[in-house]
């Protein structure tokens, strides 16, 4: 490249730390620059009157912003709604979420008679009522208990016009329940949830998460099962799930999971024994599990300080961010100990053969590294053989 030319800085950029260092980088490599306008960065006086034309840009920028953020805000005031984004469940296409579709609002509404019912039904059995009477969701994937809760959380299903998180007034237009019907229904479903149990979202089981249907390619669950008297581990394909296409999984296929585990323990053992070994570089041990459960005991208790009504919607967003950053670091650093530590093959043996339950989550990290999925097939009813090794398909990690 031998040179720049513009029309104007402003068409170069608009923020004067972007300026400052593109003409850093102009002065360490040398190619040439140059505008419309007539500007020399060659002299320091040229670079000043530069500097200050892009001042300028800035400052336009940022008036630009401020009354685009007055007009929105005044929109609100008015009671008219932010018309931008998806489509949502309740508003017809392309009408700005002021046009309401009449099959859909009839939904949400039995939905709600549904849930506030002195003898109350759950989302679940909503998704299903909906699914039933062959509704989608406007992305055209089948309802489940997360996208129902979806539509009942959202402001705009009860008419609640908000900025920047926090309640300004209602819509002028009409909306599928009114603000009261959409308060009651917060408080059913709040009533509903419980506080996650500590490590209630990690895996319990080895292979949970790799294991997919071969009939419809939705994920396997993983979970204890008695019949029978008998109490044992199954793996079986979720009618609830979401597969492929959007579409919910088939429930055709239910498993054994003992079988399933130990042929790919022998494949998983049998790649990393195969590995050729790494010089062993000792690395300094660093304990990050404490951080990690300070930081999300720290999340939970805001979150229930914010639904008792002792924070601004703002601060609370705001703090959560924060929190959620130092998170995201510490696991970040934690995940990349664990494959500095898995990358020479003595260490890798070792935490394979460790099968003690803390170590679970490493021993998953090196399944990843041999296996991407597991497309299990329907073995039938009444078997007493062991089943056939191709009802299992293994698709290796790339």
């Amino acid at each position: 490249m031998d040179g720049i030319v513009v029309h104007s800085i402003d068409r170069l950029t608009r923020r004067l730390a972007e300026l400052s260092s593109f003409l850093d980088d102009q002065r360490e490599h040398g190619f040439a620059f140059a505008t419309t306008e007539g500007e020399d960065t060659s002299t320091a006086g040229g670079r000043m009157v530069l500097t200050i034309k892009g001042a300028v840009a800035q400052q336009e920028t940022e008036r630009m912003s401020e009354r685009i953020n007055d007009l929105l805000l005044q929109r609100r005031e008015q009671g008219r709604p932010h018309a931008g984004g998806k489509r949502q469940f309740g508003f017809e296409a392309g009408s700005a979420f002021q046009a309401l579709d009449e099959a859909e609002t009839e939904l949400i509404r039995e939905g709600w008679r549904m849930l506030t019912d002195p003898s109350p039904k759950t989302p679940g059995d909503v998704a299903r009522h909906w699914n039933a009477e062959g509704s989608t969701t406007p992305q055209g994937r089948a309802w489940t208990i997360q996208s129902i809760k979806r539509v009942y959380r959202s402001e705009r299903t009860g008419g609640i016009i908000t900025y920047k998180g926090q309640d300004i007034g209602d819509s002028v237009y009409g909306a599928p329940l009114t603000r009261h019907q959409w308060e009651r229904v917060q408080a059913v479903l709040d009533s509903r949830s419980t506080p996650a149990a500590r490590d209630s979202g990690k895996r319990k089981h080895m292979y949970s998460g790799f294991l997919r249907c071969g009939n419809c390619g939705s994920t396997m669950r993983v979970q204890w099962a008695t019949i029978q008297g008998r109490t044992f581990r199954r793996t079986f394909c979720h009618s609830g799930q979401s597969g492929r296409d959007g579409r919910l999984g088939c429930g055709k296929v239910s498993r054994s999971y003992a079988w399933i585990e130990e042929q790919l323990d022998a494949l998983v053992e049998a790649a990393l024994v195969s590995r050729p070994p790494h010089p062993r570089t000792d690395l300094p041990a660093e304990d990050l599990t404490g951080g990690i459960n300070l930081l999300e005991h720290r999340v939970q208790a805001l979150r229930n300080h914010w639904k008792q009504g002792g924070m601004e919607d703002e601060d609370y967003f705001a703090s959560l961010a924060h929190l959620r950053a130092e998170l995201h670091d510490l696991r970040s650093r934690e995940n990349a100990a664990d494959i500095r530590r898995l990358r020479t093959g003595t260490d890798a043996l070792a935490v394979w053969r460790n099968d003690d339950a803390e170590n679970l989550g490493p021993r998953r990290a090196l399944v990843a590294t041999v296996i991407d999925h597991v497309d299990v097939f329907s073995i039938g009813r009444g078997r007493r053989k062991p089943p056939e090794t191709t009802s299992i398909a293994v698709t290796p990690a790339s």
